[in-house]
């Protein structure tokens, strides 16, 4: 009998310490001591297992890109969508979040946004001539950029002089070595 209501205390103290202590990490949950200050509202991005790479509007509603970095692949789906590693249960229209049910966790995921990257246009070409730009190795000779009038009636005779030369070498015929 005493191992019994022993049994029964142990269990309810055990059951209120562990609601309470989900209670206080709720509570805690917002406001982390080891976020920024700046990140409080946001959802975290880095770590997550998929990323939101495009929203579309169609007739039938929202899709979402969503890509999986650790296997380089990528699909679109619909809001509660079946037949993926994941479902959309909900999306926020103003945010551009959507929020994912994956592997048994819950995600946040915010639209991902492109990389910009300037570059500096090419140098005039201080000689006034047309630019020269390299081709593959044994290509033959240089691509000419902005080509002139002149540059193209060369090209032409270039390519109808190898037209002939092999047309010459067809006509000979196969050449047996010893």
């Amino acid at each position: 009998m005493f191992r019994m209501v022993s049994r029964i205390i142990f269990g309810f103290s055990f059951a209120l310490a562990a609601g309470g202590n989900a209670r206080a990490a709720n509570a805690l949950a917002p406001s982390s001591p080891f976020l920024p200050p700046s990140a409080a509202g946001a959802p975290a991005t880095e770590n997550n297992p998929l990323e939101l790479r495009g929203i579309l509007v169609d007739d039938g509603g929202y899709r979402f890109s969503l890509f999986d970095p650790s296997r380089h692949t990528g699909t679109w789906a619909r809001l509660n969508e079946s037949g993926h590693d994941f479902v959309i249960r909900a999306h926020d229209a103003a945010r551009d979040i959507i929020t994912v049910d994956y592997q048994g966790r819950v995600l946040t995921l915010p639209l991902r946004t492109a990389k910009v990257v300037v570059v500096a246009p090419p140098a005039p070409n201080a000689g006034g001539g047309p630019q020269l730009q390299p081709g593959p190795a044994g290509s033959g000779p240089n691509v000419v950029l902005n080509p002139t009038p002149a540059d193209e009636v060369a090209r032409f005779n270039r390519v109808k002089e190898e037209i002939a030369r092999r047309r010459a070498a067809r006509e000979q015929g196969p050449q047996v070595r010893k």
